[in-house]
């Protein structure tokens, strides 16, 4: 059973399917699993063991018969606790402590749609309040741990998704993405997270469907592209409480996958994007990994973007952005009947951020927007001569854990001074823009693995997928197993 857990969605679906193993056989291996690494990991914060048990016997029951129980028929998977739910499930927005008891009352996608491809959601996962960091950690349930260094931190938002999937527990897990909060922890966690063109999987939002100016995402953590393009093929399609949904044919994903020749592909390759300060050796190990895409037929060259704005003023127009819907948030809270004096200790950058909303005022949301525009027609300016456009995930490799609640990245790279919150991260630019992008393990510096960030043109998903399933036959990357990693204790 180890074994077959550990071989991914696509082997544990295949042997359901075929009656070699029942879905309540992986079912309690897999809450076994977690039971063990867990306390290690901190990356699960709800299990629903009842509810998962019997949605696992009425699966062994729909095999028994003969039904079609779906593509992802017995893969256990988690969600996170942030913008995901499901009826009667926790809904305390990154574990906000106000919000313990606050349950959700609909359904959103990810749980929605990967059940109804047969798949099993056991529990939720752990997420910084309201996602505002590149980071996860709060102070109800603490930081989420790397599974190859327990001493630093996983990444985030998604960071309990991404060190559940790493870390063995589970083969896929839902995340969700405001400013690369899939791409940041599973380039901490050596996972690979996919954040799709926007309007591909829905994105519900109530009680404004519209939400605010960034660009949200649902998407997939995996261990391996073939199972993220099966993920993909059950969350995708449109949905028409989302008014950003994309009403074409779903993509075929997987129909490309395994393909080892990117020849003809334009690629561009950028470390830095011409404004992020990056750590030398994250550098070193992207440029390896530009040689293995030229390896691959790719026509590869160094891209220049033309900015009109620095580093430091993406990030802070990010961080603003962020905050207004965080505040919309807030406000909804305050709707339900919560007051912000009663919500507990809250995170004091995302406090003071969104407190100073009312004061922002419209010229600054319109020069927020205008800078938007220009990042969106670089990245259409861009895409008008390559295929794909290439970098490392993050700037920085994975930080130490805090015991405070608090951890946040760098500030600092190679003596620059960059935002600890998000400034580290070159992911956000596919929030402001819609294009997909995808962070998948390029290789290691001193033992931890290092992300390679592949974008692509709006509603090039098919394409981004192909080039990283080309790249991971080409350099497959090295997967934590259970148990031996995971039951080292930390030297903290």
């Amino acid at each position: 059973m180890d074994e077959l857990l550990d071989a991914g969605a696509a082997s544990i679906t295949s042997a359901v399917r075929a009656r070699e193993v029942s879905p309540v056989e992986v079912l309690d291996a897999t809450l076994s699993r977690i039971e063990l690494i867990n306390p290690l990991l901190n990356a699960v914060t709800f299990v629903a063991y009842d509810e998962a048990t019997s949605r696992a016997v009425e699966l062994e029951r729909r095999i028994g018969a003969g039904e079609d129980v779906g593509p992802l028929a017995g893969v256990p998977t988690l969600m996170k606790d942030l913008f995901g739910h499901r009826p009667g499930w926790p809904a305390t927005l990154g574990q906000v402590p106000g919000l313990l008891g606050r349950r959700a009352t609909g359904w959103s996608v990810f749980p929605s749609r990967m059940e109804a491809a047969g798949a099993i959601v056991v529990g939720q996962t752990n997420s910084p309040v309201f996602g505002f960091r590149g980071t996860t950690d709060n102070t109800v349930t603490g930081p989420t741990r790397n599974p190859h260094d327990l001493d630093r931190n996983a990444g985030g938002s998604s960071g309990g998704s991404a060190a559940a999937v790493a870390g063995g527990l589970v083969p896929v897990a839902g995340a969700t993405d405001g400013g690369g909060s899939i791409r940041i922890p599973s380039a901490w966690c050596g996972a690979v997270g996919f954040q799709p063109s926007a309007g591909t999987i829905p994105f519900v939002n109530r009680p404004n469907a519209f939400g605010h100016a960034l660009f949200l995402y649902e998407g997939p953590i995996t261990r391996s592209t073939e199972d993220c393009a099966l993920a993909l093929a059950a969350l995708a399609g449109p949905d028409v409480r989302d008014p950003l949904s994309v009403g074409a044919p779903v993509p075929r994903f997987t129909d490309r996958l395994g393909e080892r020749s990117l020849r003809g592909v334009r690629i561009g390759v950028t470390a830095d994007f011409g404004i992020f300060p990056v750590e030398r050796e994250i550098v070193r190990t992207f440029h390896e990994a530009v040689r293995v895409l030229e390896s691959l037929g790719a026509e590869v060259e160094e891209v220049a973007f033309d900015w009109r704005h620095s580093h430091a003023e993406l990030t802070e127009t990010w961080c603003r952005t962020t905050a207004v819907g965080a505040y919309e948030g807030f406000r909804q809270l305050l709707d339900e009947g919560y007051e912000w004096d009663t919500l507990g200790p809250l995170p004091a950058q995302l406090t003071e951020r969104v407190r100073r909303v009312p004061e922002l005022g419209i010229d600054s949301q319109i020069e927020d927007a205008r800078t938007r525009t220009h990042v969106y027609d670089e990245m259409l300016r861009v895409f008008a001569t390559y295929d794909l456009v290439v970098s490392p995930t993050v700037a920085a490799m994975p930080v130490p854990n805090g015991d405070d609640g608090d951890t946040v990245g760098p500030s600092s790279i190679e003596g620059e001074p960059v935002d600890p919150l998000i400034g580290w991260c070159m992911t956000y630019l596919t929030n402001f823009t819609g294009n997909p992008s995808a962070s998948v393990p390029m290789g290691t510096v001193g033992g931890l693995p290092v992300g390679l960030q592949v974008i692509g043109p709006r509603y090039g998903d098919a394409e981004v997928l192909r080039a990283i399933s080309a790249f991971e036959l080409a350099r497959p990357w090295p997967r934590v197993t259970v148990p031996t990693p995971l039951r080292k204790e930390s030297r903290r």
